[in-house]
């Protein structure tokens, strides 16, 4: 409790007793306490307020490139990470052997251009085939093995994708002997498929690393999805990341008040008793539909510790003035519409009336009736009337 505060309660608790004993023995009325401040020079501002909700700078949905079932996901819900940063991990293992196979597509073909260029390909056919019928009598096996129940399902998968890396390059290895023996433009053909087998290789590793999805921007997790053992596709989101280093305000304003809002221009936002500096980027030309309001958007920036969802307070600058004679609002009496102030003289409370300008949350600039250097009552004033006896609390002029 401030010292204004305890100042007010006892001067209330005087008047009541002072209602109770009301005279002292001279039959006069007791003093009323006050206290007294200067009237100051000062400059002041005017606002008017809106209320807001504070929504996410910018907010991401998070989807894979490629399938895959989920093996790991690596985030929690309100986690702050940075761009890069692994979210979810898919199963990698048909990719990396999708990899393995365009390694060796792209190595035979390279092998093939260098052999024909030397004219020299039988050789690397008969090896391609001995490969492959090598590669087709071990999948009969495992085949066999696996209906015996003796293997597993990704030892039979593994065998199977050697077969076919080894049927493809022994089916390669053919035609470009053929092409060689008939002497029909090998060579450009060959530098041809050494072109394809790395575009396949290139997308076959992109493929591998599209496995980890990480984060696409500095941000904190929203949402997560993605649980282990589900699969994921493209164009399913896994999670929800929104970026907080610059959050958005969004008030809505009425015809009355649309008017004093402009993109470009700074305004102050309130959250949490905090003060930010923001900027108007967005103002609707009409209002939202059935509604009378007019929705405007504002950026902050360097908005540290405000999450999306809490309340705002924005604040526009609608006047200003400088060489203002200021007093406490507080000190002000509104009474029918007009406002008055105490001052004393020769230990007597003098009503004067005044005329407001300007008023903010703290002050308001007198523009008659009043004139700096004066003595204004800021305590104990609505138990004045005009000629009643004050007792000034001690050192409270100040």
């Amino acid at each position: 409790m401030n010292k204004k505060r305890v100042l007010l309660i006892a001067l209330a608790l005087t008047v009541l007793l002072s209602g109770c004993g009301g005279k002292d023995d001279t039959g006069e009325p007791d003093p009323i306490p006050v206290r007294l401040e200067t009237v100051a020079i000062g400059s002041i501002q005017e606002s008017v307020n809106f209320s807001g909700d504070v929504t996410a700078g910018s907010e991401v949905q998070v989807v894979p490139k490629t399938a895959g079932r989920i093996a790991r996901v690596a985030v929690q819900v309100g986690q702050e990470v940075k761009k890069g940063d692994l979210l979810v991990e898919l199963e990698a293992q048909e990719l990396a052997v999708g990899l393995r196979q365009a390694e060796a597509a792209l190595a035979m073909a390279r092998a093939n251009l260098k052999s024909g260029q030397s004219g020299v390909t039988l050789a690397q056919k008969q090896q391609a085939e001995a490969n492959y019928n090598n590669a087709k009598s071990t999948l009969e096996r495992m085949e066999a093995l696996y209906a015996q129940g003796g293997i597993s399902l990704q030892q039979l998968e593994g065998t199977r994708m050697q077969y076919l890396v080894a049927e493809s390059q022994y089916t390669l290895a053919k035609q470009q002997l053929d092409l060689y023996e008939r002497g029909e433009g090998q060579i450009e053909v060959m530098a041809a498929q050494v072109k394809q087998a790395e575009a396949g290789l290139e997308m076959a590793r992109l493929n591998y690393n599209n496995s980890r999805i990480t984060a696409p921007i500095d941000g904190v997790v929203a949402m997560v999805s993605a649980e282990v053992g589900n699969m994921a596709s493209p164009g399913m989101p896994v999670a929800t990341m929104i970026n907080v280093e610059g959050v958005s305000v969004t008030a809505r304003l009425t015809e009355q008040t649309i008017g004093l809002m402009a993109p470009g221009m700074a305004v102050t936002v309130e959250v949490s008793g905090e003060r930010f500096v923001g900027e108007v980027r967005e103002v609707a030309p009409s209002p939202l539909t059935g509604t009378k309001s007019y929705p405007v958007k504002i950026r902050v920036f360097d908005a540290s510790g405000i999450r999306p969802g809490m309340f705002a307070r924005v604040m526009v600058d609608v006047a200003a003035s400088d060489g203002a004679v200021l007093v406490p609002r507080s000190a002000l009496i509104e009474q029918d519409g007009k406002y008055h102030l105490f001052t004393v003289k020769e230990g007597k409370a003098v009503k004067r009336d005044v005329a407001v300008g300007l008023k903010n949350d703290t002050h308001a600039e007198i523009t008659s009736g009043f004139g700096a250097g004066e003595p204004v009552v800021t305590a104990g004033q609505h138990f004045l009337r005009d000629g009643v006896t004050v007792l000034v609390e001690e050192g409270g002029l100040q």
